[in-house]
């Protein structure tokens, strides 16, 4: 019985701390959509195509990333923070269901 009591404590421990995290979280989340709405706006510019046919003109620093001039980097990006956000809701959903 003492080990399920430690076990029970510890797991508790445990799970404060990363409730500590997850509400952190909550700050990234909000950013990351605030950057992915800002980022599809600037997609989604009529413009943006003839800033991707004549990138070779511009220069700026990609901090080694994908160019936001390349063809897929803007719309890789925003399908994988919604993918992300689908798994997030998934888990959230179990939560609140007690699964």
């Amino acid at each position: 019985m003492q080990q399920k009591i430690q076990q029970a404590q510890d797991n508790y421990g445990l799970l404060l701390e990363l409730q500590k995290k997850l509400a952190e979280s909550l700050k990234d989340w909000q950013e990351a959509t605030k950057l992915a709405k800002e980022l599809e706006t600037f997609y989604q510019q009529p413009e943006w195509i003839e800033l991707h046919d004549n990138s070779e003109k511009y220069t700026f620093d990609t901090k080694g990333n994908y160019s936001v001039l390349s063809e897929d980097a803007i719309w890789n990006t925003l399908w994988e923070q919604k993918e992300l956000a689908g798994e997030v809701a998934n888990i959230a959903i179990n939560i609140l269901r007690n699964k």
